[in-house]
């Protein structure tokens, strides 16, 4: 206990050593790996995407551990898909791309579209390409909505080609808003309206048959069913529209998941390769392609580019724009604020569970 002490003193930290590891925050569990490290004297530390799930001060927090490592002379290979923290953080980058070694460049050689340019093949004009749409009437609102300390007198309204940013720590009952509008909550007070008419939702089976979609901010736990192919996690939902007397037209589900995957440009050998097996944005293309055929009218993008490349992310955007065109409404959930403000036709901020 007084080493483990000793190493997050080191660390910068003040946590508790006898704190179960389901009570830390994720920079705290974070802290908990460098530091089990740090007690086998390791000299290179490997981090992927350790930034994911922090907030922008957890993530300065995080760079001052990373310098303190690095003046100590440990060497550390950190993985991200974050242009910023690339900067910010790293003396040299090498770049991959299809799982191939495209390039070992110095930081001090590097531009923010010469980095791009080596992560996709290809240079991208705008890296937030938002098209104008036509917006019409409001498609879902929700007006007082409450549940515990979460969600708080919480008001909002997007509207038919419309992409409404909601953005803010992470914490602050962004996620917990949009469990609600799909279902998987119960909210304690307030209401909720679909095209001006009042909508209560008891489960997610009754905000899907209204056209009301959630994309979750874990694809790999919420959204998929990693172990299963693109073709059993595209049926799911949709295996009333694909039976008739009891059986299921395997034929016609096989053909309207190619069919989505054309006009998604989802990169896969075939239906029946395994979800898991998948690229980040590829596997966001499976889980909006099954809602899609659910001819979903309302789209809650919860961190739709978290965990993906510069490319992918591209893709994404212009799908999205595509459907905001074609008169969906979305409501996208998102920490980085580049990307709100890049994508939103308008922008809600909540705090502490509040508006």
């Amino acid at each position: 206990r007084e080493k483990a002490r000793e190493l997050f003193e080191q660390l910068g930290s003040e946590i508790d050593p006898a704190t179960l590891c389901r009570d830390l925050t994720v920079a705290e569990q974070q802290i908990v790996e460098i530091a089990k490290a740090l007690a086998t004297d390791a000299r290179i530390l490997i981090m992927d995407e350790p930034s994911a799930a922090l907030s922008p001060r957890e993530v300065e927090r995080l760079f001052k551990v990373i310098e303190s490592l690095k003046a100590s002379g440990i060497g550390i290979i950190y993985i991200s898909h974050r242009l910023d923290e690339i900067f910010t953080v790293a003396d040299r980058v090498t770049f991959l791309r299809d799982g191939a070694h495209v390039g070992t460049r110095s930081i001090d050689e590097l531009t923010r579209e010469k980095m791009i340019e080596l992560m996709v093949g290809r240079s991208i004009d705008q890296e937030y390409p938002k098209e104008p749409a036509e917006i019409g009437d409001v498609r879902l609102a929700c007006k007082g909505i409450n549940r515990g300390t979460k969600v708080q007198d919480v008001t909002l309204s997007v509207r038919r080609g419309e992409i409404l940013g909601l953005t803010g720590l992470v914490g602050s009952g962004r996620t917990e808003t949009a469990r609600i509008l799909f279902g998987a909550d119960k909210p304690e007070s307030g209401k909720i309206t679909l095209d001006g008419k009042e909508l209560s939702l008891a489960n997610p089976r009754e905000a899907i048959a209204s056209g009301i979609c959630l994309l979750t901010e874990d694809r790999k736990t919420q959204g998929l069913v990693l172990g299963q192919t693109i073709l059993e996690n595209f049926g799911l939902p949709n295996l009333k529209s694909f039976s008739r007397y009891n059986w299921i037209d395997r034929g016609r589900e096989r053909s309207s998941m190619v069919d989505h995957g054309k006009k998604l440009q989802i990169k896969m050998t075939g239906p029946d390769q395994v979800a898991a097996t998948l690229s980040g944005g590829n596997q966001q293309k499976v889980v909006l392609a099954k809602w899609l055929e659910r001819n979903a009218e309302v789209l809650l993008f919860d961190e739709p580019t978290r965990g993906i490349d510069v490319g992918a992310k591209y893709e994404i955007y212009q799908l999205m724009n595509r459907l905001a065109a074609q008169g969906k409404a979305i409501l996208m959930i998102s920490s980085e604020l580049p990307e709100v403000l890049g994508m939103s036709d308008r922008i809600v901020v909540m705090h502490e569970g509040q508006v």
